[in-house]
């Protein structure tokens, strides 16, 4: 059995996939997509006639160069020796996708929502499960938050009130 693990900020997805691969004796492979899309997004708006545009696309690409280094670190500590780990570029579900259709995997393991920083990744699970090869198990994180400032934290899946 394969198992693909679609890389995130989550430990607790990382933690299933390990877990499961180990159950199952199965090989896992982790994938972190880089996300290059930005520049789709910012082409049409209010940054397109400014240098701030080409600024913002800059601090986006290195954001997702640590968010990327952050993330393999932190999978490298949880798994075991023999996982392998790939990366790739472009939009983040269609590198999954191409993923699933090169290798013969039997499952993908990915976060519900799928995040990069605090950016949702729009409709993730609804673009892989319409499209993948393989069985998709969804792992739901129990509560997101995000530290504001020193002691101020906004949880990010319950509604304000």
């Amino acid at each position: 059995m394969k198992i693909l693990l679609a890389l995130d900020p989550s430990t607790r997805t990382m933690d299933e996939a390990i877990k499961f691969a180990a159950g199952k004796q199965a090989s896992l492979t982790a994938l972190f997509v880089l996300d290059t899309t930005w520049n789709d997004y910012t082409g049409h708006d209010w940054l397109s006639g400014s240098g701030s545009r080409a600024d913002f696309l800059e601090y986006v690409r290195d954001d997702e160069l640590v968010s990327e280094v952050d993330i393999l670190t932190t999978f490298r500590k949880r798994c075991p020796p023999d996982c392998e780990i790939k990366s790739a570029t472009g939009r983040v579900t269609d590198g999954i996708l191409n993923e699933l259709a090169r290798e013969d995997y039997d499952l993908l393991v990915m976060s519900h929502p799928f995040r990069r920083g605090l950016e949702i990744v729009r409709d993730a699970a609804g673009v892989i499960l319409k499209a993948a090869n393989c069985s998709v198990y969804l792992v739901r994180e129990n509560e997101f938050r995000c530290s504001l400032s020193a002691g101020i934290e906004l949880s990010l899946n319950t509604p304000a009130t």
